[in-house]
């Protein structure tokens, strides 16, 4: 196995750090062919290109040889923000293949080997040839995967690998990840629907994908946007709890992982309820819940959502190889999504914790597994020989401990537990969880081959010195957490050194607390000071605002050393309650927190209110084609009101539509912006008007029009593309430079590293 720390000049310049980091990537192939432990039979495709925090970018390689597909032989290559230095090369493959390509076994033969591994088959796929190299001799073997269920009537989709010359079952692993309005766990909030008046849907748009329903796979629909009864054994409420921590793990995501949703590309899974088991699963494609043992109360509090939806995060991120220590790291992949997200969603009714499964009190025992002390459940603290032979939700214990130990410390006070250590420095210091999920996030963006903690050490702590190149604190941290947890050093992990003096500043809050009634707002001065180095430039932003409640820095953006003033707004709709709210001064070098505990009283009455966005809230299109974008209203204050809407400032050959054209505020509309082949090529402000019962409000659209016709385009997304095939694109040609599949946004005018004109 091999992480590589890597600097490789790019190709020449190209429009966008996209287009650089592909060409340095295709770059880095060749350069690094020797470690990569390539031959002439193996080629690499582009599969997965994402951009994560920092603008750190992340471009997946899906390995073949002799044109077959290699199972566990993937290469991740990370670049810098701008796509022009190669910073990290991570390979699962650690010798060349030597395979025999042609099978002994007939395709048949082993789906019926893979048949026999279910004691109930509702499916079986057609056998596809496979090299495996995650096995100690890597070897030719047919793939199959069998849905239905395990001889206990556990749901399964499991992919089996039949050796292609012995016929036996050398490998095999389960997309199925078993964990254990107004909400029975959350209380009363706000959720993200779709629909107008007489006709809602319990269906997130601005999450494509997302949605909640019954055991069917439908979601819920009704005639008003008020969901759930608030009782513990109520399928709707239980999407209401579903859909408030599925929303709030994706917005999570975005805010402190700089990762775009659930999938990565803004979208998420959708979910059931209703499962008629003490259980909850990812199964690979949703989410499915099932209710505690006294049947009292539905399993969808928000850290066993978050941990299902971890487990979609996962799948969706790298390599997701087999391996026998993967199920464990799997698992603990799911709690450690489900306390961030606890942690930033900061409702009262569920408030951070390190335990999972409280609330939902599975078994009638409480929490099924404490990250901070593991063994308190009697699962392992410390990594071991033995883990890979663990059962999967135990060998979790060690990457739980390592999780807590780098977010919190081993004695964090504050009311949070101690955590012991296993070998090492007995006393460790955190970094905040929100730094840790950061390195935890990274370090999954480099996963690649077979899944071990020896392979997450290095590549947490590739990550550690990615993010934070200024700063040796946070690698410390991650590496002093591996020892305690007794994961060892690795060959090749990367060093942390400073030679420069460190920018580094202070932050603080006067007051650092506030008390208000509903409707009003409180104000808090935030005071900065360099304490080593340079001044930097900090962005300040707030998390954990109660519903109904906005945020605004006056400025925004201060150098270190300034000030600047925070008003936290409420509105009437704002619940009762304290609330603490973490306002963040993100440098360029370095990030720091402050708290801030806003108390909120009794609600008074005002007048209906509401905000109005538009997502994007600008576009480039060419003559005679049309744009897209979604109208969100929040109601800020008071009851919801009907609102009518309509466009104006429209330029000749300009026209749009509205679906719906009427909403209920806090409901949203798909704008559509058409133009014609006759419309000039310009920049206009589209203005949307937006009239309510009582309140008016307006939103601002600006529109690119080209000055060309679109022409014919044969080029489509999500397409497998080869080097030297050609496509037209608005009616001009392009050649493939390098074999990949073909992305939003990756149209060949935009990324002269896959497309060349012809």
């Amino acid at each position: 196995m091999t992480t590589t720390s890597a600097s490789a000049a790019s190709a020449p310049a190209s429009p966008s750090p996209q287009a650089r980091a592909l060409a340095s990537a295709a770059s880095a192939l060749t350069t690094y062919a020797a470690q990569l432990h390539a031959t002439p039979q193996d080629k690499f495709a582009l599969s997965k290109s994402i951009t994560g925090l920092r603008g750190i970018q992340y471009l997946t390689y899906n390995r073949t040889y002799a044109g077959i597909p290699v199972h566990g032989g993937d290469v991740v290559i990370s670049t810098d923000a701008s796509g022009q230095a190669v910073e990290a090369v991570s390979n699962g493959i650690e010798s060349e293949l030597q395979v025999a390509n042609v099978p002994k076994l007939t395709a048949a033969k082993a789906a019926a080997t893979a048949r026999a591994q279910l004691a109930k088959v509702e499916s079986v796929s057609t056998p596809k040839l496979v090299v495996h190299a995650l096995l100690a001799k890597p070897t030719l073997t047919w793939e199959t995967v069998v849905t239905g269920a395990k001889k206990d009537n556990a749901p399964s989709v499991l992919h089996v690998f039949v050796d292609a010359a012995t016929g036996k079952v050398v490998d095999s692993y389960d997309d199925v990840k078993h964990g254990t309005g107004n909400g029975y766990y959350v209380g009363q909030v706000n959720i993200a629907t779709s629909g107008s008046a007489g006709s809602y849907s319990m269906t997130d748009n601005t999450r494509p994908g997302l949605r909640c329903g019954g055991q069917g796979g439908t979601a819920y629909t009704k005639s008003t946007d008020s969901w759930g009864n608030g009782q513990g054994t109520n399928l709707e409420t239980a999407c209401v709890d579903t859909m408030y921590a599925a929303q709030k793990e994706s917005d999570m995501l975005k805010d402190w992982l700089g990762r775009n949703g659930i999938n990565g590309s803004g979208g998420a899974p959708p979910a059931r309820v209703g499962l008629a088991d003490v259980n909850a699963y990812w199964n690979g494609s949703y989410t499915n819940f099932g209710h505690s043992q006294d049947n009292q109360r539905q399993a969808t509090s928000m850290d066993v959502v978050a941990h299902e939806y971890g487990h979609a995060i996962d799948q969706y991120t790298g390599s997701t190889g087999s391996g026998g220590e993967g199920g464990g790291l799997g698992e603990s992949t799911g709690d450690i999504f489900g306390a961030l997200t606890e942690y930033y969603a900061n409702n009262p009714n569920d408030p951070g914790d390190y335990t999972v499964g409280e609330k939902v009190n599975l078994v009638g025992s409480g929490p099924i597994r404490y990250m901070y002390n593991p063994q308190t459940n009697g699962d392992p603290n410390c990594w071991t020989s033995a883990i890979p032979n663990t059962e999967v939700h135990k060998a979790a214990g060690p990457q739980n401990h390592w999780f807590y130990l780098l977010a919190e410390g081993t004695n964090p006070g504050g009311g949070k537990p101690t955590s012991p250590v296993c070998t090492g420095p007995s006393s460790l210091t955190g970094i905040g969880i929100q730094k840790a999920g950061q390195i935890f996030m990274s370090g999954m963006n480099l996963k690649s081959g077979a899944r071990t903690y020896a392979r997450f050490r290095l590549h947490s702590l590739t990550a550690a010195k990615q993010l934070f190149p200024n700063s040796c604190v946070e690698f410390n941290a991650a590496k002093a957490a591996w020892t305690a947890v007794q994961v060892p050093a690795q060959s090749g992990e990367p060093t942390c050194t400073i030679t420069t003096p460190i920018n580094d500043f202070s932050f603080s809050l006067n007051p650092t607390s506030a008390t208000t009634e509903a409707g009003q707002a409180v104000t808090t001065n935030l005071s900065t000071t360099v304490t080593s180095g340079n001044a930097q430039s900090i962005t300040l932003r707030a998390s954990g605002l109660p519903a109904g409640t906005t945020a605004t820095f006056t400025p925004a953006t201060i150098q270190s050393g300034q000030t600047s003033s925070l008003r936290l707004a409420t509105s009437a709709s704002t619940p009762s309650g304290t609330y603490q709210i973490t306002v963040t001064a993100d440098g360029a070098d370095v990030d720091k927190t402050a708290n801030f505990s806003l108390t909120v009283g009794t609600v008074n009455p005002g007048d209906n209110d509401y905000s109005a966005t538009l997502d994007p809230a600008s576009a480039n299109v060419e003559a005679g084609q049309s744009a897209t974008t979604t109208l969100r209203t929040q109601v800020t204050q008071g009851s919801a009101q009907s609102i009518t809407l309509s466009a104006s400032k429209l330029p000749a050959g300009v026209s749009v539509s509205f679906s719906p054209q009427s909403i209920t505020a806090g409901g949203t509309s798909t704008v559509t912006i058409s133009t014609t082949s006759a419309t000039e090529a310009d920049t206009y402000p589209i203005t949307i008007n937006l009239d309510g019962a009582t309140v008016d409000r307006t939103a601002s659209f600006n529109l690119t029009v080209g000055g060309t016709g679109p022409g014919e385009t044969t080029w489509k997304e999500w397409t497998n593309y080869t080097a030297g095939q050609t496509v037209t694109y608005q009616g001009v040609s392009y050649r493939c430079l390098q074999s990949h599949t073909s992305l939003p946004g990756w149209e060949p005018p935009n990324v002269p590293a896959l497309w060349a004109r012809v």
